[in-house]
């Protein structure tokens, strides 16, 4: 072989490795899931995400999903995260909001937005760019990854007539509505969802809230509480989260990261549509069980609203971010205000 053919035939080696190496390689994406993936909404979605990428995929992407509780227990699931022990976790911002006050925001608003208003902010009023920024410091990339429609306002083992029956009861509340419970005299506690009802059973807590009638219909909240109240005051709209470590999602293609997020769109979309006859179903099960369907009282309501404002201004006035992401959402309310008194939401 001459000089120049072997010349020629190195460059055409160097080529096809280039053009070998510029082919994505697939990946793996562990993801462990906050809540039973047998739950309405929020593990039923989890599932639904990870079904729709394996189908659409191919092996770009290979997801393995697990339950809750089978690697880290459900509250710790972003620290898994953040340390890369876990690739990714679908979970609710509310969870670290201790450490991270601004993200009750992103979690649910007490006398908030609608679902599709709350969604609105996150990705046309700038609500996105605050959440991610506050996680690319963690090593974290969020995703909203689900979208669910009003909470009922929780279950209670006594009559809630006036602000002062709360005094001095234990309630699992989590979030901005916790701090709420918290200026009306309630013990507040933060309990992961496998935890609330032996707790509730035995005695320990008086009362809880946690999601919409499915998922509460799923939990099995009507065998140990008396009374069941809605509308819920606390969370209008609930965004969930995929959450993935930073340096994972950093080493993904452009294109991997598009699916993963056009996916996590189709995912809300799924979400907020997939429990609304469910959760009258679950209705007429909690009053043929005997359970008492109650209201807040407005003279409670208005209590709560007047707290929900001085928990807001407290918090902005401790925490940068959560001043920003309030000032953020206040902005986008105020812009939209109109359009929201016409259409009534």
């Amino acid at each position: 072989m001459s000089r120049k053919s072997i010349i020629a035939s190195l460059f055409s080696s160097i080529a096809m490795l280039g053009a070998a190496n510029s082919i994505a390689s697939p990946v793996r994406l562990d993801i462990q899931s906050a809540w039973p993936l047998s739950l309405p909404a929020s593990g039923q979605s989890a599932q639904h995400f990870t079904d729709k990428i394996k189908e659409t995929a191919g092996d770009e992407l290979r997801v393995k999903l697990y339950s809750a509780g089978k690697l880290v227990p459900s509250l710790e699931i972003f620290d898994a995260v953040q340390q890369g022990s876990l690739d990714a976790g679908y979970t609710s911002p509310l969870y670290v909001a201790g450490r991270f006050p601004a993200l009750q925001l992103f979690g649910g608003v007490p006398f908030g937005p609608s679902a599709l208003s709350y969604l609105d902010w996150v990705y046309n009023g700038g609500g996105l760019d605050i959440w991610r920024d506050i996680y690319a410091k963690q090593g974290v990339m969020t995703l909203p990854c689900g979208l669910m429609d009003s909470e009922a306002g929780g279950w209670y083992n006594f009559e809630i007539n006036s602000v002062d029956d709360l005094k001095g009861k234990k309630i699992r509340f989590a979030g901005l509505a916790g701090e709420v419970m918290k200026k009306s005299g309630a013990s507040v506690v933060l309990l992961s969802g496998g935890d609330i009802y032996p707790n509730l059973e035995r005695g320990v807590i008086d009362g809880t809230e946690f999601s919409m009638p499915a998922i509460d219909a799923a939990m099995g909240f009507e065998k140990v509480a008396k009374y069941y109240y809605l509308p819920g005051w606390h969370q209008p709209a609930a965004i969930t989260e995929l959450i993935i470590n930073k340096r994972k999602w950093d080493s993904m293609t452009k294109t991997q990261q598009t699916l993963i997020e056009d996916t996590c769109k189709e995912t809300q979309l799924w979400t907020v549509m997939s429990t609304t006859q469910d959760n009258a179903l679950a209705i007429e099960k909690f009053k043929a069980a005997g359970t008492q369907i109650k209201s807040f009282p407005p003279a409670v309501l208005e209590a709560f609203k007047a707290s929900t404002k001085e928990v807001m201004d407290e918090q902005a006035n401790k925490d940068a971010d959560f001043k920003r992401t309030l000032e953020s959402l206040r902005t986008y309310q105020e812009k939209t205000a109109l359009w929201s008194e016409y259409r009534g939401s």
